[in-house]
């Protein structure tokens, strides 16, 4: 029997602190190691508690800012410090959709950790 994969996501997990602000920069290249324009896609991306589903960080609270030179594929994830919060343990994915057809596809997941901090 044949299979195909079309579950192109990545696992990444990511640990930070809280009531720091968050910034992740991340180069997406395609199959061949091309970088992907950016500029043909929008991005969502929430935290939830892997318990209850309820979520931790909502896509409203997130930046997502485009690399001007499309030809690095670079993200970058914005959160201010005020929306990470609280500590624990929870689970995200980062889609993306492609704004000329509306394609929309998973790009990376995994556990998001956000560790306590003792300033306030």
């Amino acid at each position: 029997m044949a299979s195909v994969k079309l579950d192109i996501s990545q696992r990444l997990d990511i640990t930070c602190r809280k009531g720091d602000t968050f910034l992740l920069s991340v180069d997406f290249t395609d199959s061949a190691g091309a970088a992907i324009d950016l500029s043909l896609y929008s991005f969502q991306m929430e935290v939830r508690d892997s318990g209850t589903d309820a979520i931790i960080i909502e896509t409203s609270s997130i930046d997502f800012v485009k690399n001007a030179d499309s030809t690095t594929g670079r993200l970058n994830v914005l959160i201010t410090s005020s929306d990470v919060t609280p500590s624990g343990s929870f689970i995200y994915d980062l889609e993306s959709t492609k704004t000329s057809n509306l394609f929309v596809q998973t790009w990376l997941y995994g556990v998001f950790t956000i560790n306590d901090d003792v300033t306030a």
